[in-house]
């Protein structure tokens, strides 16, 4: 979820478009079940995140794999900053703001003992979204480890723990086989999309055509319920991303489509800053809002989310608050001058 390299330039610009769909679908996944409380369906919603959920998480996943080759090799301390430290403290701050938000409806009374106890709990059992940066975390350390074991014998047993479901009562264990496998080519067949992006740039017509092709199948395989079997899924979901990579390669090339890759740079804000709004903007609908169209408000409720994101980002920036989507500098394990330095070279 962090930005792309900048000497990559505009090659690979559909990296930031490919993150600013994901995110968009993210946030419109998170407003649907409240819509779906409220009117008994989420209108255009429900179809659009039905049709998305093939490709919507396995391709953030992928996509966070994508420049790990060119740090994998770095020391253990500044690999650790970049791919543990920067998640861990995103989880331990927004966990801060996310939790609470469900004490409301906790059986028990909430005292500050308690309070404690159950946000530590939260940091092993993340809520809401906040469960994405603590697998990036797990995913970026379990690559590093076993980055010489070749790739014939990493794939298949990745398939395989997506394909069969296991349950040891340890949450991050019992996540981890969702979608290492997406990660993981992410990694290590990084060049592969990298080349698919650069084939749709030049075969405009055939990309099209690709795409459509892939958008009715996966709408059919979807209204089937095919999407949701699990040895059909990984299947489903590497197509679904080689098609997010041949969309974002293709819109990379227009200027008004510009704001979806500014928020695919900043997907990491979107995506830790959409979750409060959202909650907000649920509790202003039941009270006001009733008499609203559902397909209305599953287009509102997103946008505004996304927009107090970023607003809050743009306000705080500058200030003592930029702590809320940048680490300060005590929360680094290396320097970030010395990093620097080090990174240049």
């Amino acid at each position: 979820m962090s930005q792309s390299s900048g000497t990559s330039g505009n090659r690979y610009a559909w990296v930031d478009f490919a993150k600013g769909i994901c995110i968009v679908a993210v946030v419109t996944l998170y407003a649907q079940g409240p819509l779906q409380e409220l009117y008994g369906h989420a209108g255009w919603l429900d179809h659009w995140t039905a049709f998305a959920r093939p490709f919507r998480m396995p391709d953030f996943f992928l996509i966070s794999g994508l420049f790990l080759p060119r740090v994998i090799d770095r020391p253990w301390r500044s690999y650790l900053d970049t791919k543990v430290a920067h998640y861990l403290y995103f989880l331990a701050l927004w966990s801060l703001f996310v939790v609470p938000t469900t004490w409301a409806s906790v059986p028990w009374e909430v005292t500050p003992w308690r309070a404690f106890k159950n946000y530590i709990y939260h940091l092993y059992r993340p809520e809401a979204m906040l469960w994405f940066i603590l697998m990036l975390a797990v995913y970026f350390v379990v690559t590093r480890l076993i980055r010489r074991v070749p790739w014939w014998i990493v794939l298949p047993v990745g398939a395989a723990l997506k394909v069969f479901p296991y349950h040891t009562g340890i949450y991050p264990i019992d996540w981890f086989g969702e979608y290492f496998v997406f990660f993981y080519c992410g990694y290590f067949f990084a060049r592969y999309f990298f080349a698919l992006a650069d084939w749709a740039q030049g075969h405009r017509p055939h990309a099209l055509a690709a795409v459509a092709a892939w958008a009715v199948v996966n709408a059919y395989l979807v209204a089937q319920g095919w999407s949701t079997n699990q040895f059909l899924f990984p299947v489903l979901g590497m197509v679904g991303i080689c098609a997010v990579v041949i969309v974002s390669s293709l819109l990379s090339r227009y200027e008004f489509m510009s704001w979806l890759r500014y928020l695919g740079q900043n997907s990491i804000v979107v995506y830790l800053g959409f979750f409060l709004p959202l909650i907000g903007m649920f509790y202003l609908v039941r009270r006001f809002g009733s008499g609203l169209s559902v397909n209305l408000l599953g287009v509102i409720v997103p946008a505004i989310s996304i927009l107090c994101a970023m607003c809050l980002f743009w306000a705080t920036r500058n200030t003592w608050a930029r702590f809320l989507f940048k680490r300060p500098a005590w929360a680094h394990l290396v320097p970030p001058a010395r990093k620097a330095v080090a990174t240049a070279h």
